[in-house]
């Protein structure tokens, strides 16, 4: 009997430990950021670590994505694992816990060469994570073009902040333009463009998606304004629609995962915000004039089958159309 309830203790202490290695791979959570190769190298892999725990890098794989005119890292990808087995290595490969625009170096290859690279940045705990050199967001997949050069990136989406991706419709309006100068107290449907960067998982919106915009400096009434995402045929205060993502009359936000080069045009989508809440139609309008609105925009969405909520914090707009600039 002793003997059994010492394998028995042992058992359990094994499956303890597995579970909670199993809970800390699923908690990992890096959000890629960028990749750039400066003159010379190295190539910089930046990363943001928005998971609870830090998290070891334990080989970077690079796939050349061109399929004519190359062999480096083609057809089999190039490894590189901390140095020093060879030429080719990364440094830099632990990243704690809440790092910001975190700079992984991987050394002596050149990806500066016309070509289009997946990295994929895989994990001592058996998590991958990707991203593309070069960082491409096309500027023609942009409407009237202009757009890419603002954009914040939160898990798989970028939200794009030029004067081309945040606009805004009031009245009867069809047209859209710029909406960081604003009329105040009037009705507005917003205009935001964001983009599924993911290279192999969908990403739907869902009905929680909205806005809270507070004053500076305003009490009382007028203090906050609220609105939530509207379906995508939405076009102005005067015809606008409740958003369904699911079941009947269903018309979601559906992005499709990007491609070797970086997103196409399914990957992007234009989400219309004014709801007087989730699942209602409506329209947001900012009560006080000639003030400058701290604006937190909040994405709820389907990534992978689950339920993933994320922030866009500070942005910022004036209600002071059309004397903005003073």
């Amino acid at each position: 009997m002793l003997w059994g309830f010492i394998q028995y203790d042992a058992y359990n202490h094994v499956i303890t430990s597995m579970s909670q290695r199993d809970q800390q791979a699923v908690s990992e959570n890096l959000i890629p950021v960028n990749a750039t190769y400066p003159t010379g190298g190295p190539l910089n892999i930046i990363v943001n670590n928005l998971g609870g725990s830090s998290v070891s890098i334990a080989a970077v794989y690079i796939f050349n994505t061109n399929t004519t005119g190359t062999t480096q890292c083609r057809p089999a990808p190039c490894i590189l694992y901390a140095p020093p087995p060879s030429f080719t290595y990364f440094t830099n490969g632990n990243i704690p816990a809440g790092a910001v625009n975190f700079v992984v170096h991987a050394w002596g290859i050149n990806v500066k060469d016309g070509n289009s690279y997946r990295i994929t940045l895989a994990t001592t705990r058996g998590r991958e994570f990707s991203l593309y050199y070069p960082w491409r967001f096309s500027s023609s997949l942009i409407v009237n073009g202009g757009g890419g050069a603002f954009v914040t990136n939160i898990g798989p989406l970028s939200i794009y902040f030029d004067t081309k991706s945040f606009n805004y419709t009031s009245g009867t309006q069809t047209v859209s333009q710029s909406a960081f100068c604003m009329p105040a107290a009037t009705a507005v449907v917003l205009y935001i463009r964001i983009a599924n960067t993911d290279p192999t998982y969908n990403v739907t919106l869902l009905s929680q998606t909205g806005i809270q915009a507070q004053g500076y400096a305003v009490n009382g009434f007028g203090q906050f304004s609220h609105g939530w995402i509207l379906d995508p045929s939405s076009v102005n205060p005067s015809t606008n629609f409740a958003y369904v993502y699911s079941g009947a009359g269903a018309n979601p936000y559906v992005l499709q995962h990007a491609g070797p080069n970086g997103p196409v045009p399914a990957s992007f989508a234009i989400v219309k915000i004014g709801g007087s809440g989730p699942n209602s139609a409506g329209s947001i309008s900012f009560g006080s004039s000639n003030v400058s609105w701290l604006t937190f925009i909040g994405f709820y969405y389907l990534y992978k089958g689950q339920p993933q909520g994320q922030t866009i914090p500070f942005m910022d707009f004036v209600t002071s159309s059309p004397n903005c600039v003073s």
